[in-house]
């Protein structure tokens, strides 16, 4: 319990082998150098180990055998990368994949040839997939390191798109921009008119007859002033008419009365008719019989 781990304890908790490739990883994870990993050091190397995607491990694989760091990797050192790997074990597929891989004629390889070597024999490499692998098994499960990958590129996505639509809108001109602001303010315009038809024709109306949804529509070029206009004249019109239709019927003049707004009841009013209310219903009740 020295709160620490080393090198043995590391590789005993993943279930590998002591090899090149393991201390390759193990002096990733150490970042003190110090030889031992503290817990802090640990979860930071799980979260830089286990969350690496494909690319990024060949990635590593290549930058672990690029000891000069000039970009590729030569012959001699593909065939030690090889033999570290798989512990001197190498089958046939191995070795013919050494003897006829193409290295462009100048003997070296670069990321690029490095990945068509994979794809051809991607029992190569295997080995390091398979520490990946036990690292996620032995510490929370494939399953939470598979979510946990998702999670982080559907963020990734969802950042790239917001970007963008940044730099959209940063570099879209001055005609565009008129463009998009009529376009919103079209689809504003419409919803505007469909919530006013809905009210003017009902719900049943508006939702058994949409062939008339049509005639209700009211255009908001028009100026309110002219609506409450036209709405008063056909006030004007009716009130005359339903007037004028009486008179004809019985030929006598007849006295109409504009019918407008209550006045408002006082306090004592109310009171007075509720007394008066009170008193009408008293004496339409029948008289109890003793």
């Amino acid at each position: 319990k020295s709160g620490t781990i080393d090198r043995t304890e590391f590789y005993a908790s993943i279930d590998e082998k002591h090899s090149e490739f393991g201390d390759a990883i193990f002096a990733l994870i150490d970042e003190d150098s110090s030889g031992v990993l503290d817990f802090s050091e640990y979860v930071e190397a799980l979260g830089k180990f286990c969350l690496l995607s494909k690319e990024d491990m060949l990635k590593f694989c290549f930058n672990v055998f690029d000891n000069d760091k000039n970009g590729t990797i030569e012959g001699e050192e593909l065939t030690h990368l090889v033999e570290i790997l798989h512990q001197d074990d190498q089958t046939s597929n191995m070795k013919q994949a050494l003897r006829t891989f193409d290295f462009n004629g100048d003997g070296k390889i670069d990321f690029s040839e490095f990945k068509q070597l994979n794809t051809q024999f991607p029992s190569l490499l295997y080995p390091a997939f398979r520490i990946q692998q036990n690292m996620r098994i032995f510490t929370l499960g494939e399953k939470w390191w598979e979510r946990k990958i998702q999670e982080l590129a559907m963020e990734k996505n969802e950042k790239l798109a917001q970007t963008q639509a940044v730099e959209n809108v940063e570099d879209m001109t001055d005609e565009a921009l008129q463009a998009k602001k009529a376009e919103i303010e079209s689809l504003a315009k419409m919803k505007r008119q469909e919530q006013a038809v809905r009210i003017r024709m009902g719900c049943m109306y508006y939702t058994c007859c949409p062939c008339r949804r049509k005639l209700y529509i009211i255009d908001d070029n028009e100026s309110d002033d002219d609506d409450s206009d036209d709405l008063d004249d056909d006030r004007e019109r009716r009130k005359k008419a339903a007037a004028a239709s009486p008179q004809k019927q019985s030929g006598k003049k007849q006295n109409v009365v504009p019918v407008g707004p209550r006045k408002p009841l006082s306090q004592e009013e109310r009171l007075e008719r509720a007394r008066k209310r009170r008193l009408r219903d008293m004496q339409d009740r029948p008289t109890r019989k003793d």
